[in-house]
């Protein structure tokens, strides 16, 4: 669970045999998630508006590495009032 009030790229990371994230928007701004580390990896791989959902989100998966088992990483951004989406 992240808080929409954070500025920046954040990454996120799931292990334990996860192939995808299930994102949760339960505030007024809108959020555009990321395949890797970094929010500068191309398009947004899905965009979750205010008070949305969507499940199955494939971003990166991660094979045997700091995250133990295979499991996904992404970024996501919290989009401010003030850019459109």
């Amino acid at each position: 669970m992240y808080s929409a009030a954070a500025e920046g790229c954040i990454t996120t990371a799931s292990g334990l045999g996860s192939s995808s994230f299930n994102v949760f928007n339960d505030s007024r701004r809108t959020i555009e998630v990321f395949r890797g580390f970094t929010c500068d990896n191309g398009a947004p791989v899905a965009t979750v508006g205010p008070h949305g959902a969507t499940n199955g989100v494939v971003t990166r998966t991660v094979h045997g590495s700091l995250f133990g088992d295979d499991g996904v990483v992404g970024s996501f951004l919290v989009l401010t009032d003030d850019e459109d989406w």
